[in-house]
């Protein structure tokens, strides 16, 4: 039997380490890849040089062959750029989304289809499954649950849904920045450390194996941005001191100046430049006007969203075919507003017409929150689910009051 070929993305840490120990243990044909993604990161940064070279010394101890792929001008473009332009915008970016849509799981994965791998596989912390469809089978309670089992009865027997999974450790899953996950990239992904355990597991596996970077830190931060300081970055890319501006009450009264309302984002709490009697919180950035809105925390609270970019995870037409029947009562859903942020019961449904403040409102939906939520920034991913299954996702455009 021909074994199966698999490009393994390594970025030189411990997760994408074991990842491809387990894979060549499973008996899979691996292929180590590295992508560079900008040449001027600071030693250990994800996408840099040493990077590689950390990979490509697990990969000959594993006994298999490494490249380094050269992604930097599709990585200025998909990531970087939108990342500035979004601050500048006044909303809130999420880059580590970008990358995984447009490189890992798009370019890298189109680079391991023309060199006849037939999965690729990242250390991600995510399970992948199959959803028969047979209705279920067992029991299930819950409305969420039953959501799934509308799911499953519709795709056939014949037709296996596959299904993004949370991973099996809390801590560590990362279900939220995989949600670009369509049902085609999750039949040719492989995550294999989505039932494991980070410290409990795969640090073991590593020291065990005797692999240099078992006690390697996490990243941290954003990986092109020097100590996680995005607004010197921004300024210092585009050669001028960013531009400051009022920052106002709710009544629209003056309260002090800022230096670059990139600085600030909704919800912030600390670091605002002025002195209040009681907490105040950022409740609004104009990048229009200039302005940071400052507010009481109830100002903060909104008991839905508006989202648009909106890609389907589950069976993009079953999850159509269901919203349409449903219409304004929406789906049984919940939905994380934050990578951290626990996931809250929701409405999902069709964006009304005129609410999507967005001119890409044929791709919208809305989330009604069963409770109010409390800083939903523009601009940040929110991502919906079902019990443990990922649904989908979109890019966050405003809050509903």
């Amino acid at each position: 039997m021909t074994r199966k070929r698999v490009l393994v993305a390594m970025s030189g840490g411990v997760d994408s380490s074991v990842t491809a120990y387990l894979l060549a243990q499973q008996g899979y044909d691996c292929l180590g890849a590295t992508m560079l993604l900008h040449g001027d990161a600071a030693p250990g940064a994800c996408g840099s040089g040493s990077d590689a070279d950390d990979a490509a010394a697990i990969s000959a101890r594993l006994g298999f062959s490494h490249e380094v792929i050269d992604m930097r001008a599709t990585f200025e473009r998909h990531v970087v750029k939108k990342f500035v332009r979004t601050y500048e915008a006044g909303r809130t970016p999420n880059p580590c989304i970008d990358c995984n849509r447009h490189l890992k799981f798009d370019a890298l994965l189109t680079y391991a289809r023309e060199h006849d791998c037939d999965f690729i596989a990242t250390g991600h912390y995510g399970r992948i499954d199959t959803l028969a469809g047979d209705g279920g089978g067992a029991a299930r309670r819950g409305e969420e649950q039953k959501l799934v089992d509308q799911i499953a009865s519709r795709t056939g027997a014949s037709n296996a849904v596959h299904t993004l999974n949370c991973a099996l450790d809390p801590s560590k899953d990362q279900s939220y920045v995989l949600y670009s996950l369509t049902q085609e990239r999750l039949a040719r992904t492989l995550l294999p450390l989505g039932g494991l355990f980070k410290e409990r597991d795969v640090r073991r596996i590593a020291r065990e194996q005797g692999f240099e970077n078992a006690g390697k830190r996490d990243s941290q931060g954003i990986c092109f941005v020097p100590d996680n300081d995005f607004a010197t970055y921004i300024e210092k890319r585009n050669g001028a001191p960013l531009p400051e501006g009022d920052i106002v009450n709710t009544s629209g009264h003056v309260l002090g100046r800022h230096h670059g309302a990139i600085r600030y984002t909704v919800g912030q709490r600390k670091g605002l430049g002025v002195a209040c009697a009681h907490p105040v919180y950022v409740t609004g950035i104009d990048a229009v006007a200039n302005t940071v809105t400052l507010g009481e925390v109830t100002d903060l609270m909104a008991g839905g969203l508006v989202a648009d970019d909106w890609i389907w995870s589950a069976p993009a037409n079953v999850m159509e075919e269901l919203l349409d029947e449903v219409g304004e009562m929406g789906l049984p859903v919940s939905a994380k507003i934050r990578y951290r942020h626990p996931a809250q019961p929701a409405r999902l449904r069709r964006a009304t017409c005129g609410t999507t403040g967005s001119p890409t409102g044929a791709n919208a939906f809305e989330l009604i929150f069963d409770s109010p939520e409390r800083g939903i920034a523009p601009g940040q991913a929110v991502v919906a689910y079902a019990g443990d299954i990922v649904l989908g996702g979109g890019t966050v455009v405003r809050a509903i009051k």
